[in-house]
């Protein structure tokens, strides 16, 4: 039992002192254990996630790393951790260092002090000193952002017809081009593989692509997003993820896809992915723009100066016991609605009315969309049809119908 004297702090401040006068903590986390050695050797890039069991496809390959923006550095990112990603606390509980906080507090201190006295030290923080991409970084990045983009055409041009196809298959057609998504006949695909010890990219091969581009808060191009198919418009198979996401330039954090500028039109519908995107604009004939995950659909960026209403189109993920949360889908979802409910703007939250099923996916929006035609019916009642398929009819804070704005011509 620990031995209370006035003179001894808490026992989390008296970690927290021992992690910063040791380096911080991931110079503490490889003195208790080796799972995070590949992240920490190459900090801020992706290397195979040390929970491979956590993933469901493909094995968590090049999918993990720990974070390099600046005051972060400590948090491991990966798909597998879609809350945020973890603190090192709860990334050591992960990987079964220690039961809960307590534990691991303890485990850390007998690691830094080998079950000697605390005796109180007075060091300042280590902190990274990477705050931003180095120019040479930047560069390289830009430059593959560059060398992808030279290669796009329009989705209506006439060897854009597996991009086409794609969106026939699920039931929204194009009938115009769609923003800022675009088509690639023959992206290079690589995947990261293993070879003596050290992880390496082969090239894979050349396959059709849609490809679309993240915008920043200023409108800048700051990444590209891709969709890898068949021939005949189907996701490619045989490969570790079908859709990829390049490394961000500076300013991405915010960013989104552009998928439908409507002139004159001051409602915004957002979601995650470009293919619910462009249902959810032929279901309202209004502007979209849309994230590629949940977890940066709650940091993406609306400008007072272009929209007043804002309608969020989240999903419905069912409960998760492991972790004892509700949804990512709808609880990032929610942050963005909180945020620009706090900024003003008119905000709707359209959460999809759905029955989970064990080990099958619910419904989204985009499903729901094509399962209910409601592209047949009349522009007019499309969006009350769609809040009829909504948890109470969605929830709509100071939100103001609008008269449409060239609504007809957008979906004609």
């Amino acid at each position: 039992m620990d031995r209370q004297d006035n003179n001894r702090p808490k026992l989390s401040e008296e970690v927290l002192e021992l992690v910063k006068s040791n380096g911080g903590w991931l110079n503490v986390i490889p003195r208790l254990t080796s799972s995070f050695d590949a992240a920490l050797k190459n900090h801020g890039r992706l290397v195979d996630c040390p929970f491979p069991n956590r993933h469901r496809n493909g094995g968590g390959q090049n999918d993990f790393r720990f974070s390099d923006k600046q005051g972060y550095e400590d948090r491991a990112i990966c798909s597998c951790l879609q809350d945020g990603g973890r603190n090192p606390v709860e990334l050591l509980i992960l990987d079964g260092v220690g039961r809960n906080f307590t534990d691991v507090m303890f485990k850390v201190r007998e690691a830094l002090t080998a079950g000697k006295n605390y005796t109180r030290k007075i060091a300042p923080v280590v902190v990274n000193t990477r705050t931003s991409l180095s120019p040479e970084v930047e560069q390289k990045r830009k430059a593959k952002h560059i060398r992808t983009v030279r290669g796009l055409i329009g989705l209506d041009h006439p060897d854009a017809r597996p991009g086409r196809l794609y969106f026939r298959r699920r039931g929204i057609s194009l009938n115009s081009n769609i923003g800022d998504v675009k088509f690639h006949p023959a992206l290079e695909y690589y995947e990261t593989r293993k070879k003596d010890g050290q992880s390496v990219k082969e090239l894979i091969g050349r396959f059709p692509a849609i490809v679309s581009a993240f915008r920043s808060k200023t409108g800048r191009v700051v990444n590209l997003h891709k969709i890898y198919l068949t021939p005949d418009g189907r996701k490619l198979e045989g490969v570790s993820k079908v859709k990829k996401i390049d490394s961000p330039l500076s300013g991405f954090r915010g960013a989104s896809i552009r998928v439908a500028n409507v002139e004159g039109c001051r409602t915004l519908h957002v979601t995650e992915g470009v293919e619910k995107g462009w249902a959810i604009h032929l279901a309202t004939g209004e502007s979209v723009r849309v994230a590629h995950a949940c977890t940066t659909l709650a940091t993406m960026s609306v400008d007072r100066a272009e929209f007043d209403r804002v309608v969020i189109w989240s999903d419905n993920d069912p409960f998760n016991e492991a972790r004892g949360k509700h949804g990512d889908g709808q609880t990032f979802a929610w942050k963005l609605f909180i945020e620009l409910m706090r900024k003003g703007f008119e905000v709707g939250f359209m959460l999809p009315d759905i029955t989970h099923t064990p080990g099958a996916k619910g419904q989204d929006w985009e499903d729901l969309i094509v399962a209910e035609k409601v592209l047949d019916q009349p522009l007019s009642v499309r969006f009350d049809t769609l809040r009829a398929k909504a948890c109470e009819g969605g929830l709509f804070q100071g939100y103001k119908a609008a008269n449409p704005v060239g609504l007809e011509q957008a979906c004609a």
